[in-house]
């Protein structure tokens, strides 16, 4: 899956209060607020939700975080009629994150390789990262997350490189995203999650 990433001023589109909630549950359970561990703020939003649409909807009304416009909507998703495109903007402590959750049709790539979910959904919900998040660290941080080695990495796309690993079982298929610029800071973490038709 490819996303068009541009730096995003988060800082002037998000109040401060606006999700206070989020720091402090973090701060009580993991990183304190002003180091957020993007791997432990993605694990929580997201790969520990998806493909549970309702939880994180119930997670982003609970926790007041700031629904995206629908221009700002447009480059986390590749299918232009999803049936599910939503997202936030999301402060933990001092970090900003940009949030996106999609469901569509299996792509037509994912079809040839996964035939038996020709019929099913993919739903995938996306944290991009602010500025601050070191490459590095995030790897590691989502090696441990994924339990396995990734399936390719550091492969080139554009200004960034992506780093894949991907899992599942016959019901499910599972794909982790690290998108890292060249520049040594992580643009953005996917969780990507094929199921069959019920």
């Amino acid at each position: 899956m490819t996303f068009k990433l541009r730096r995003l001023a988060l800082a002037a589109a998000i109040g401060v209060a606006a999700v206070q909630a989020v720091g402090s549950q973090v701060h009580a359970q993991g990183p304190v607020d002003d180091e957020a561990d993007p791997v432990f703020v993605f694990n929580k939003v997201c790969y520990s939700q998806v493909p549970s649409i309702g939880a994180i909807r119930d997670m982003a009304t609970r926790l007041a975080w700031q629904a995206l416009e629908k221009t700002d909507l447009k480059p986390f998703s590749p299918d232009p009629n999803p049936e599910v495109l939503e997202g936030w903007d999301v402060q933990v402590g001092k970090k900003f994150f940009r949030l996106g959750l999609v469901r569509t049709a299996v792509s037509d790539k994912f079809k040839q390789t996964f035939p038996d979910f020709a019929d099913g959904t993919a739903t995938s919900c996306t944290l991009v990262l602010d500025g601050g998040s070191d490459a590095a660290k995030v790897s590691e941080g989502m090696q441990k997350l994924a339990g396995k080695e990734p399936a390719s990495k550091d492969v080139p796309d554009g200004e960034f490189r992506t780093t894949t690993w991907a899992g599942g079982n016959e019901n499910f298929k599972v794909f982790l995203i690290s998108k890292a610029a060249a520049a040594g800071e992580t643009g953005l973490l996917n969780v990507t999650i094929l199921a069959k038709a019920k």
